[in-house]
């Protein structure tokens, strides 16, 4: 058996290393596909008609439900789909049922690993490519000014402008002076 480091938690907030990264997907293909009510993994039972003993260990058998690990490529999958979850900005626990529908996994530590490593995936994404982002706000922004200029909502389309105009950098006080404290 090998040993490996201790990885660091996804949800620290530092960015992970790639061969970190790679633990955790690790983790995460060897991660048992269900858990029993107390949120303790479950692995295929042991035959309990063979006694435990020395040089008898308990062998297991699959069970019907039993999944092979899951390959690098639906680990990618799965993590791009929780992306966008995340996005759609659904509750966990539709999360979870998506995922127990989805992916066959029903072990809460299991996708909550997802999760994290779909959050980590997207800040280091909108960090990498800041400018790829803005560049989108703006132009949404600028429809939605558009759109409510036509609807006659002008008090909208200035405040649409207003924050084109601090993602830009062009704005950067703030508009009201701040309110004396009394």
């Amino acid at each position: 058996m090998s040993r490996r480091a201790p990885a660091k938690p996804a949800g620290s907030g530092e960015p992970q290393a790639p061969d970190a990264d790679q633990a955790v997907l690790e983790e995460l293909r060897q991660a048992p596909p269900q858990q029993d009510d107390d949120g303790q993994p479950v692995w295929p039972a042991a035959d309990p008609s063979r006694p435990v003993g020395k040089g008898n260990p308990p062998r297991g058998r699959r069970s019907q439900s039993h999944k092979p690990r899951a390959t690098h490529m639906e680990v990618e999958t799965r993590i791009a789909e929780a992306q966008l979850w995340i996005a759609q900005r659904l509750p966990l626990a539709q999360i979870r049922e998506k995922a127990a529908q989805n992916w066959g996994i029903t072990n809460i530590k299991t996708i909550s690993r997802y999760l994290a490593l779909a959050r980590q995936r997207m800040v280091e994404e909108l960090i990498s490519d800041r400018r790829r982002h803005q560049a989108e706000q703006i132009f949404a922004l600028n429809d939605c000014a558009r759109r409510a200029m036509d609807a006659g909502q002008f008090n909208a389309a200035v405040g649409a402008f207003r924050v084109i105009a601090e993602i830009g950098g062009l704005l950067r006080a703030p508009i009201k002076p701040p309110e004396a404290k009394s």
